[in-house]
């Protein structure tokens, strides 16, 4: 399997690359402002009241002082103006409150994505909770303990996918051929972190769930484990310092 995923959650260097995507947007919008020919209706010489990173990577919402929605390229090289469609979500994107908030969600339902087709192995009863987890991730460890109090109260599918090298494509692999087979094993095995003792799979088992598990892995943007999807789309990467509250609609204090 081809791993791609990042395996750290080190917060600096998400602070130092949003600074420069606002320097890199500034200086778009800095060099719109001039007269260019060619441009039937240049920008305003306006500068950033906000901004936001969209799940493509590749594109930045930016909200102007003077009101403004405009889309950037990441280098900021190119500016879409007007307004956009989130296809996931089926709605036109016009206001920069609206972008923000549906690009912190995503609807599995109207995506059509279900992932006991991920090899998903579930735990508790209720709202479904979406967790891509790695089976040898620290955090990930810790968050089966935020969840086993919860467990009468959300459905916890947690969607095993390797972030950390070979060991975890391994266990990766013997966990979606035994989820198949004995899903009660397959739980014990990844909340117990018994994974890497499981027996290698017969050719063949399990890949298929495995492939596709990276595939949506890449379409849904997932960089690094834990990364959470709340009942009502919500979109968390990394372990919420209260799972419960969090899962209840209270966001987090920035830093």
């Amino acid at each position: 399997m081809r791993q791609n995923l990042d395996s750290s959650f080190d917060e600096t260097p998400g602070r130092l690359a949003r600074h420069l995507a606002a320097s890199l947007a500034a200086l778009g919008l800095a060099a719109a402002s001039l007269a260019t020919p060619g441009m039937a209706e240049p920008l305003p010489s306006a500068s950033i009241a906000r901004m936001a990173q969209l799940p493509s990577g590749a594109l930045q919402a930016v909200e102007t002082t003077d009101g403004e929605l405009l889309f950037f390229s990441e280098n900021g090289r190119y500016v879409l103006r007007g307004s956009a469609v989130d296809l996931w979500h089926g709605a036109k994107l016009t206001a920069f409150d609206q972008t923000q908030r549906l690009a912190g969600r995503i609807d599995l339902a109207r995506l059509k994505l279900d992932v006991a087709d991920l090899g998903a192995i579930d735990v508790g009863e209720g709202p479904e909770v979406v967790v891509f987890v790695d089976p040898f991730c620290p955090h990930c460890t810790a968050l089966y303990d935020d969840l086993a109090p919860l467990r009468a109260t959300y459905r916890f599918r947690l969607v095993p996918i390797p972030v950390l090298g070979e060991p975890s494509q391994r266990a990766v692999l013997a966990l979606a051929c035994l989820s198949g087979s004995d899903p009660e094993q397959a739980r014990e095995a990844l909340l117990g972190g018994l994974t890497a003792d499981l027996p290698e799979p017969a050719a063949g088992c399990g890949e298929a769930v495995a492939q596709r598990t990276l595939i949506a892995a890449q379409i849904l943007g997932i960089r690094g484990t834990p990364f959470l999807i709340a009942p009502d789309g919500r979109l968390r990467q990394g372990r919420p310092d209260d799972l419960a509250a969090w899962l209840g609609g209270v966001e987090e204090r920035a830093e």
